[in-house]
């Protein structure tokens, strides 16, 4: 149902977001070491430093719950961004994270082997919430500043600083070692087609009109 009302575009995204997941998801089912997770780990893990490492430590937290959820509650607090930003990113932040709960649950994924991690870290792997989430709450930042920040170069902007955490906390996770690649992807496309759902709910019940 939902599908014959959204958009074509919106549709496009969303069911190429769904195949990704479900082909990555198929693949991880099978329980055996992938040549891309090894590639691409391998590849990543070349790159730590002592410049690099804290760096990606602090983008990585940026992705921890406790950060997603002081940052809703700041856009909850404030008034003028309560109801534009702060409910649908709120909402979105906790669909994906009892999503992937469940996801967690059934494919029971271990970690990459400890002695890779470079922060503190349990639980199962597939998928990273952490990727997951970031997708949905900065996606959908990205997409109510586009909508509602009407000085084109200050909405530049912030989308730019938007997707900074977006992209880099999902790779910070496979270089923290505490990831597969192919947990990470895994979000960012199931994070996709919800973010494309998310942002069709979001016009189909507020507004259209800019005040």
């Amino acid at each position: 149902m939902i599908i014959k009302i959204m958009s074509k575009k919106q549709t496009i995204v969303m069911l190429s977001g769904l195949a990704g997941f479900i082909i990555i998801a198929c693949f991880v089912a099978t329980g055996k070491e992938l040549a891309f997770d090894t590639v691409i780990r391998e590849w990543i893990y070349s790159l730590r430093n002592d410049v690099l490492t804290p760096i990606l430590k602090v983008i990585t937290y940026m992705g921890n719950w406790q950060s997603i959820t002081a940052l809703c509650i700041l856009l909850l607090i404030f008034r003028q961004t309560r109801f534009r930003y702060g409910i649908p990113v709120s909402v979105g932040a906790i669909t994906v994270t009892a999503l992937n709960k469940i996801i967690k649950v059934i494919f029971q994924r271990p970690r990459p082997d400890v002695s890779l991690h470079l922060i503190e870290q349990g639980g199962y792997s597939f998928t990273s919430g952490h990727s997951i989430t970031s997708m949905v709450v900065f996606g959908m930042l990205i997409y109510l500043v586009r909508r509602y920040v009407k000085d084109k170069k200050k909405a530049n902007l912030l989308t730019v600083l938007l997707a900074i955490p977006w992209i880099f906390i999902g790779l910070s996770r496979i270089y923290m070692g505490v990831h597969f690649p192919t947990d990470v992807l895994g979000g960012w496309c199931l994070g996709l087609a919800i973010l494309m759902i998310l942002i069709f709910m979001e016009e189909k019940y507020t507004k259209k009109e800019m005040p």
